[in-house]
């Protein structure tokens, strides 16, 4: 029998990044609908030091290798080279992931930074193909919206009509679509489909075992949980939570937290050395997880989530969140209510008091906690699992192919 849709899904492979796992949790579902995938992958700036070997994580993966042409420091002129060879290489990517997809009917772009960023993206829709292009924007590269030459800044706006050559583009969130509208997106072409979870094996139940926790005893379980992401202070809040937790302190409460989701080199060090020059390090434990199922285990030994996020890509920490019953305080930012609706406890940005009292409130308040995390695991049941996300994604594919037959 025929497969209905046979997809090159081009995408990062390293599930310590949530953009890798976001891909090959995808693509299960994907495969269960019926689905053909072929993984079309290369190698990035990230995990140098680690094997290349995509083909482990989802099977059949056509894998491409590049020349890692910027990896240590060096004199202005050879990075200026190197610069060049940079744009050279990422031009052939796009062309590369062409030449591994010619058996597909849909190819699947997972626009992230690297080797899957918006520089062989150019190359990738530029060049003329039988297939069907479908862009999921994870995060907008700066590129797209300026450069900056010495004290120069040009704006690169125009870059953006490459999008007008894709079939459709995936968001996660509305705020992102209309980022992409203000870059010149034509709204036909974008289509909302938010980021996926699973959920854990066995329903969680709110920490109801903590109901004790404002009379002031502190078992030595995670209080509050913190996705670091791929770079820990850049858009995630970090500094605003680490203020919060100095409020706190001086009100004799002193949370621990469990920080995940970070790659070393990138933005761990600098995380630890904040922690250590505000006496804050003993109250951290770093979870450097390699599965879903480990990660949700340490997530339902948290009181709350907290998600004070400036800017940033937010789908995956709050969707986790989510499914484990975790009561979420976030920012209105990246997205956020989308995911969490009237069942989350909202802050302002870069507002630390105002952080640090929604911690206490939650810590000392175990219905309200419980209550919020059993609607936020609703939520996430009815409208985040893998399956729904499948569904939709399907539904564009599907869409995509009619369009074709019919002309």
């Amino acid at each position: 029998m025929e497969p209905m849709i046979r997809l090159g899904l081009i995408s990062c492979w390293y599930r310590e990044k949530s953009c890798g796992r976001f891909a090959h949790n995808l693509a299960c579902a994907l495969k269960s609908l019926g689905v053909e995938i072929t993984v079309i992958s290369a190698n990035c700036l990230c995990f140098r030091d680690h094997p290349f070997q995509p083909e482990l994580f989802f099977s059949p993966c056509r894998k491409l290798r590049f020349p890692d042409l910027y990896w240590k420091p060096a004199p202005l002129a050879i990075s200026y080279l190197r610069a060049v060879g940079e744009l050279a290489t990422d031009a052939l990517k796009g062309l590369g992931y062409l030449a591994k997809a010619s058996s597909c009917s849909i190819l699947h772009y997972q626009q992230t930074q690297g080797s899957f960023g918006f520089l062989p993206l150019l190359s990738f829709l530029s060049y003329p193909t039988q297939a069907r292009r479908v862009i999921s924007i994870h995060e907008i590269d700066t590129v797209q919206t300026q450069l900056k030459i010495k004290s120069r800044t040009f704006s690169t706006a125009w870059l953006n009509r490459i999008y007008h050559k894709a079939d459709a583009i995936i968001v996660q969130t509305c705020a992102l679509g209309k980022r992409l509208e203000e870059l010149g997106v034509s709204s036909s072409k974008i289509h909302l489909i938010p980021h996926g979870t699973h959920l854990p094996s066995r329903r969680p139940s709110p920490a109801s075992w903590l109901k004790g926790a404002g009379s002031g005893s502190w078992p030595p379980q995670y209080r509050i949980a913190f996705c670091g992401g791929h770079h820990l202070t850049s858009g995630k809040g970090f500094d605003t939570l680490l203020d919060a937790l100095l409020i706190l302190k001086g009100q004799g409460i002193e949370p621990e937290v469990m920080i995940y989701g970070l790659n070393e080199g990138y933005g761990q060090e600098k995380g630890q050395k904040l922690l250590h020059e505000l006496g804050l390090s003993h109250r951290f434990t770093w979870f450097d997880y390699r599965s879903d199922d480990a990660l949700f285990e340490e997530l339902q030994k948290a009181l709350v989530m907290v998600i004070p996020y400036t800017s940033s890509e937010a789908g995956a920490a709050v969707t986790e969140a989510m499914a484990n019953a975790v009561a979420v305080i976030a920012t209105r930012n990246a997205g956020l209510p989308e995911y969490l609706g009237e069942d989350g406890l909202y802050i302002e940005e870069n507002n630390p008091r105002e952080l640090a009292e929604a911690i206490k409130r939650l810590i000392q308040n175990p219905d309200l906690r419980d209550d919020l995390g059993r609607r936020l695991y609703r939520r996430a049941s009815q409208l985040y699992t893998w399956e729904a996300i499948a569904r939709k994604t399907l539904d564009v594919y599907e869409e995509l192919l009619g369009k074709v037959n019919l002309r």
